[in-house]
């Protein structure tokens, strides 16, 4: 039987190296001190992850590299579901990833059942809600509520595959009494790919979990004019997400007018992003980047309009695994007081 996690870790292994390269270690003479650069792991550039992933490499990067010879580099990647792994793996120090796979990961239950524990998966602070956005083209929409991908019957992109939006449409879709492979063909797709297919037919929908408005949702809604719609989750249908998942999942709105030809507000669901850390940085390293992150949120902001969200007051909100003390240091500086159960 071939080992899919395996062989996953080893191609992993492989891109470390290029990884590494790729963000510039530097390597000095035997016995002295080494660059200290930060690989940030990101996702696709069509979401909110990559933006504020750059800003964020960018602020610390600026703020830190010349007296504590500190660097980050973000990388695109899969998205949540492979970011866990990279921090088990030591592939990367720091990701942005969901709240469901850093709980996930942390416990290895869920959407990680019967996979290793991420026992030294640690966050720094809660970034901004992830919303959930199911585009369908309005031809196909009956009853204007994820029922309608029941018998949808054509192609749908749930997202990159192994990624933390297939992992967490599987688990919406499945709350709500859909299996997407008897409900339609199931196809995955980037973003921007999936945007682009939608506009020349080639899908009936697609599917996004990310900040809003997201960037190639908005895209698909520019280039397909009238012809797509969001769809909406029922309290009935939230009910059993939310019993589904933990209660992680919560209500949100997508105001009317948020993307062009959104003629009505949406009721959909959401779940929190956050930042995180391998437990093996140093606690001065990670107080560091937690200080420069704050001192520079402007610009976090400023990269995405879903990086607006990010504030100091709900830094600790819905954080699914314990902080890293370096994150603990910083917040008691401030003068947040730190919950009991985000102690490691």
């Amino acid at each position: 039987m071939i080992d899919l996690v395996s062989i996953r870790e080893t191609k992993m292994r492989r891109i470390k190296r290029i990884v590494f390269a790729a963000a510039g270690i530097f390597l000095f003479a035997e016995g002295a001190a080494a660059a200290e650069n930060i690989v940030l792991a990101t996702a696709s550039t069509g979401g909110s992850y990559y933006p504020v992933g750059v800003a964020l490499s960018t602020a610390v990067t600026n703020d830190l590299a010349e007296f504590y010879d500190i660097r980050m580099s973000p990388i695109t990647w899969g998205g949540s579901a492979e970011n866990v792994d990279l921090i088990r793996l030591g592939e990367a120090q720091m990701a942005i990833m969901m709240g469901l796979y850093g709980r996930d990961g942390y416990t290895a239950s869920g959407t990680r059942a019967g996979r290793p524990a991420v026992t030294n998966l640690r966050s720094i602070a809660a970034l901004w809600q992830n919303v959930e956005q199911f585009v369908v083209r309005k031809d196909k929409i009956k009853s204007g509520t994820l029922a309608d991908l029941g018998d949808l019957g054509t192609q749908f992109s749930i997202g990159p595959r192994n990624s933390g939006t297939e992992g967490t449409s599987r688990l919406v879709l499945g709350a709500v009494g859909i299996e997407p492979e008897k409900a339609f063909s199931v196809t995955n797709m980037k973003y921007d790919a999936a945007a682009e297919a939608l506009q020349n037919g080639r899908i009936d929908g697609m599917s996004a979990s990310a900040g809003v408005p997201t960037p190639s949702v908005a895209q698909a809604f520019v280039t397909s004019g009238d012809e797509i719609a969001l769809l909406n989750v029922s309290d009935e249908q939230l009910e059993a997400i939310s019993k589904g998942s933990g209660g992680l999942f919560t209500r949100a709105e997508i105001k009317a007018g948020t993307y062009e030809n959104q003629g009505e507000t949406v009721q959909t669901i959401r779940q929190p992003n956050f930042l995180a850390v391998s437990a093996g940085l140093s606690e001065e390293t990670v107080y560091l980047i937690t200080k420069a992150m704050f001192e520079n949120l402007h610009k976090l902001q400023q990269a995405n309009q879903a990086a607006r969200a990010i504030s100091m007051d709900d830094a600790l909100q819905g954080l699914p695994v314990p902080l890293h003390p370096g994150a603990i240091r910083y917040y008691k500086d401030v003068g947040i007081d730190v919950p009991t159960h985000l102690l490691p």
